[in-house]
């Protein structure tokens, strides 16, 4: 049987760096397993801030993105209360909002065919925010599954007009060709901006699940105080603390997945029929000439995994998470013969 092609869920495809697994191994062999792990998780704080260029006391750590969320909803989110977000987005922002009986008011973006691009439509974003006066805004950049990056001028309008926090996700931020973050320090990000992190995705360990939250003093104590004392188990943390402090790989790898996500868009440009999103992340949105479901099944049966999306704008959209150039050459001789 053919080894499956995991394409589904925007995972790396390549683990930790083979020349750092002693370092790895090590690490996890001084874990005393019978002790729980230092509830301030300073070290992990500290380390995370020297790599986002924040001081540890604006750090959140989390078991993962979606373990921050959960703290954001539960610090500032009501029944009833109101949670904006782009359209497509995140589906764990729906999730989230359905487990603490929020209204989720998603904002659609804007594809225009004629240049194959998507975009946000500021001005019912805007309008959206003054109708609903929401409780909390999500603001995935780059976007999931279009893979758009966000402009500053339109998350400051965001900011400016809004008075509930302002989550800026940047899950795929290592990939993009700008960040948010990258023009604040802790002492100019606003009060009401936080800025979400992982380490599921380019650091390629997302099986450990470590995340963190980038924000402001105030809002770290009060998401520090609001989580459980011991949210990342001593693995995950040894692993991570060793890759935070050695991580002069991470560039290469990043421009290793960018390159062959490039590739790939344009060799499947050049197929006929199919159509192609630019991208910013580790994934690409295609238009299929084939119906969605059929084009799902064709694919499992050649042993590939891929993600259909219902979006808010006509197509057959699927999204393809970049792997391997031979993952995706293999990818392209099977889409070939469809």
């Amino acid at each position: 049987m053919s080894h499956i092609l995991r394409l589904d869920k925007n995972e790396c495809p390549y683990s930790i760096p083979s020349y750092m697994k002693d370092d790895v191994d090590r690490a996890l062999l001084s874990v005393e397993p019978n002790r729980y792990p230092d509830p301030t998780y300073g070290e992990l704080r500290q380390v995370l801030g020297d790599y986002v260029d924040f001081p540890a006391s604006s750090i959140v750590p989390g078991n993962g993105g979606d373990e921050i969320l959960w703290m954001i909803f539960a610090a500032w989110i009501k029944p009833g209360d109101t949670v904006l977000t782009l359209n497509p987005s995140f589906s764990q922002y729906e999730h989230m909002c359905k487990v603490f009986n929020a209204r989720h008011l998603p904002v659609p973006m804007v594809f225009d065919e004629t240049v194959f691009k998507v975009s946000v439509d500021e001005a019912a974003f805007i309008g959206a925010i003054k109708e609903a006066s929401p409780s909390l805004i999500l603001l995935d950049s780059p976007n999931n599954p279009s893979g758009t990056v966000l402009s500053d001028d339109f998350i400051n309008s965001v900011v400016e007009n809004s008075s509930c926090p302002v989550i800026v996700d940047e899950a795929y931020g290592e990939f993009a060709s700008r960040r948010y973050l990258d023009r604040f320090t802790t002492e100019t990000l606003p009060e009401r901006v936080s800025v979400l992190k992982t380490m599921s995705k380019a650091w390629g360990i997302a099986g450990l699940r470590v995340g963190c939250l980038v924000t402001s003093e105030k809002v770290s104590r009060l998401l520090n105080d609001l989580r459980s004392p011991f949210n990342v188990n001593v693995y995950s943390e040894a692993v991570a603390l060793t890759l935070l402090k050695n991580r002069s790989w991470l560039e290469e790898r990043i421009k290793t997945i960018v390159s062959t996500r490039e590739k790939f868009r344009e060799s499947l440009a050049e197929m006929s029929q199919w159509k192609v999103l630019p991208s910013e992340g580790n994934f690409l949105l295609v238009d299929s000439p084939i119906p969605g479901d059929e084009l799902i099944s064709t694919l499992r049966d050649r042993h590939v995994e891929v993600k259909r999306f219902n979006l808010p704008w006509e197509g057959e959209w699927i999204r393809i998470t970049v792997g391997t150039d031979d993952e995706m050459n293999r990818l392209l001789s099977v889409m070939e013969k469809l």
